[in-house]
């Protein structure tokens, strides 16, 4: 299992996450104070009406996962891609995820059998093996929109998630987010400068709710986020929650919380408004230069 929590984006971490992943070992942290993320677009904006999703399901006979693995130690991370061995089929980590996500592009990868892309108000997704087996265990999940309730429970395997938009916090504190997921995910929050925080577990994990090391100072705005998971085999669920304030439980990341790219636009508003300014105020400087040559 890997669980990497990432504080930051500087080379030397980058380099840090690689030699631990080939080395197939997991990376502690310690505990420390919350860490101050500044929003990406700071102040207060409309309700948000939910996130950018789209799922892919991939023909479960492919073989050409290039995650590693060591059939020595029987640990991912080194030797030989697991496409090259006989059983090596379908989705095995993120390097698949990726690979997936490019073929819905038309950059070659796995064949795609299924898509659905749209706005989700809330992201709490699983197949319906999950929700027959541990419904009970970890509550209900709605069922992937890439099938329905005649699809055939093996039928709803080898299946990835992909979500992304703006988290919108309309209270400044502190926060912190988790990730309901198998088999693996990935979440990263993106705040003012480019500032990253990100938590993934890659390769294939039994099914667990992983969160942040230490929870997140947020101020009121946006924050961009992108959120991926894969499931390869059986039971597969993607379940984004948030914790406030230190409180005990998890909460669903609300619809009015999620922003899709589409309701936020580009430029940031405030950017537009500042704009907007200024060319009135070229203007006007125009219109008094050609009045004083009049």
């Amino acid at each position: 299992m890997q669980f990497i929590v990432r504080s930051g984006s500087s080379a030397a971490w980058r380099r840090f996450v690689a030699a631990a992943l080939l080395a197939g070992g997991a990376i502690a942290t310690t505990a420390q104070a919350a860490i101050a993320l500044a929003p990406l677009y700071a102040g207060s904006f409309e309700a948000g009406r939910g996130a950018d999703a789209t799922f892919l399901q991939i023909d479960g006979s492919w073989h050409g996962s290039t995650v590693l693995w060591d059939e020595q130690s029987k640990t991912y991370g080194s030797g030989a891609a697991i496409g090259s061995f006989g059983w090596g089929t379908g989705l095995w980590g993120m390097a698949d995820w990726t690979a997936t996500q490019a073929a819905a592009h038309g950059a070659g990868g796995p064949p795609i059998v299924r898509s659905w892309s749209g706005i989700v108000d809330t992201i709490n997704f699983g197949n319906a093996p999950y929700n027959t087996d541990y419904e009970a265990r970890w509550g209900a999940a709605a069922l992937v929109p890439l099938f329905t309730a005649a699809t055939a429970a093996d039928a709803q395997e080898n299946w990835t998630s992909a979500f992304s938009g703006y988290i919108r916090v309309t209270e400044a504190g502190s926060y912190n987010f988790s990730v309901l997921n198998d088999d693996g995910f990935f979440l990263r929050l993106t705040g003012a400068q480019g500032a990253t925080q990100e938590i993934f577990r890659d390769f294939l994990n039994p099914r667990e709710r992983n969160g942040f090391g230490e929870d997140l100072d947020l101020s009121a705005g946006l924050y961009a986020f992108e959120l991926g998971s894969w499931n390869r085999l059986q039971a597969g669920v993607v379940d984004l929650r948030w914790n406030r304030g230190g409180s005990d439980g998890w909460d669903l990341v609300p619809v009015t919380n999620l922003m899709s790219a589409s309701q936020v636009p580009e430029p940031a508003p405030l950017a537009l408004l500042a704009a907007a300014l200024a060319a009135g105020w070229a203007e006007r400087q125009r219109r008094k230069q050609t009045a004083s040559r009049a």
